[in-house]
């Protein structure tokens, strides 16, 4: 992790997503606290440890939520990404849609719920509650992924239509609309992100982008000034663009 704030910076980059996962750095507020002040870039965003590699992390859901908004607090991160119930969360899910909102504005955080990603079972399969463009409006604030919505098959545009002004974060990705999420470069897939970024912009949308991108993509294999240079290429390409 040490080094991913420090490609970040050196790319460019004015903050980082924090994702928690089952690695203990992650989990410790006081080791990414130091890993932010030597590398002299700050934690914008919080992953919220809802992928199922991370199940045991933190507890339930609603432990998960509070946990990642005490250590936003504290790192003074602004959003914090949670996603939304699986059909067999039904516990969660009736929380999330009585308490979610107040909870969040109490909290002082915003908590974006994410559009899940579908799976591909021989086709794209929604296994999350409130994962329509009508049903997730019920959440105050969202993360919108580009890339998920290209596996559900959803353009984007008409979702940012829908659901603007819900929106407070964005992760942003290509995708090969293949059924997977690529997390490819955003000017590398079929998405017209150019486009899309230019309408955030005349939008005036004042949230956050967080680029979303994995490993194969940003040609790791390759190591470190292969990433960077994919880094630097993918946020020029967003600045250009968010004009």
């Amino acid at each position: 992790m040490r080094d991913a704030f420090k490609l970040a910076r050196d790319a460019g980059f004015s903050g980082v997503e924090l994702m928690v996962t089952k690695r203990a750095e992650t989990q410790s507020t006081s080791c990414v606290q130091e890993l932010s002040r030597k590398a002299g870039i700050s934690v914008r965003s919080i992953h919220a440890p809802f992928l199922l590699a991370a199940k045991k992390v933190w507890g339930g859901p609603q432990e998960k939520i509070a946990t990642s908004v005490a250590m936003a607090r504290a790192l003074q991160a602004e959003v914090v990404v949670i996603h939304l119930p699986y059909f067999w969360q039904w516990n969660y899910a009736r929380w999330a849609r009585r308490n979610l909102n107040d909870y969040a504005r109490q909290s002082g955080i915003t908590i974006a719920m994410e559009n899940a990603m579908h799976v591909n079972l021989y086709r794209p399969v929604n296994l999350s509650l409130f994962n329509s463009l009508r049903d997730i409006r019920c959440f105050d604030s969202l993360c919108f992924d580009t890339s998920h919505y290209a596996i559900a098959g959803v353009n984007i545009f008409k979702a940012w239509e829908a659901l603007r002004g819900h929106v407070r974060h964005i992760h942003l990705s290509n995708n090969y609309l293949k059924g997977f999420d690529d997390h490819a470069l955003p000017f590398e897939g079929r998405l017209p992100l150019d486009r899309f970024l230019r309408l955030l912009h005349s939008d005036g949308f004042d949230g956050k982008i967080a680029l979303e991108l994995g490993p194969g993509p940003l040609e790791a294999r390759l190591g470190r000034a292969r990433i960077l240079y994919n880094l630097r290429r993918s946020l020029e390409y967003c600045l250009a663009n968010y004009a």
